[in-house]
């Protein structure tokens, strides 16, 4: 059994592993393992986050609503676009904009983690 320190810290290790070597690398194999690192990183953190949810889930009565997992994947995914926009070559515009898509995303899963009010497991 692993100790409780690591268990928690391995979506974590999982999303910057994939992170680093999508960052650091061009070939097409290591791309494919970052990828799915940073994938399987992100789904456990969703599964875990969703598993030890606390709070109501509150739907708006607006008509359209984003399914729910969308909206769990939104902060990953902006995560993902931010590190395309920064693997473009000569296109510091689009690493500028990228910025605040990045804080944006880093906020929302701050909220998120505050707000849910996670049972530590046992």
């Amino acid at each position: 059994m692993l100790p409780r320190l690591l268990y928690e810290l391995l979506p974590l290790l999982y999303i910057l592993a994939g992170l680093f070597l999508l960052v650091i690398t061009h070939q097409p194999l290591l791309l494919f393992a970052g990828l799915l690192l940073y994938t399987c990183g992100t789904l456990i953190w969703v599964m875990r986050s969703t598993n030890r949810r606390t709070d109501n889930i509150h739907y708006s009565s607006k008509r359209w609503i984003t399914p729910e997992w969308l909206y769990e994947l939104q902060p990953f995914i902006q995560i993902g676009l931010v590190l395309v926009l920064w693997r473009q070559p000569l296109a510091l515009w689009l690493q500028l904009l990228s910025l605040p898509i990045a804080a944006w995303a880093l906020i929302c899963l701050q909220r998120r983690s505050h707000s849910r009010h996670h049972k530590i497991p046992h």
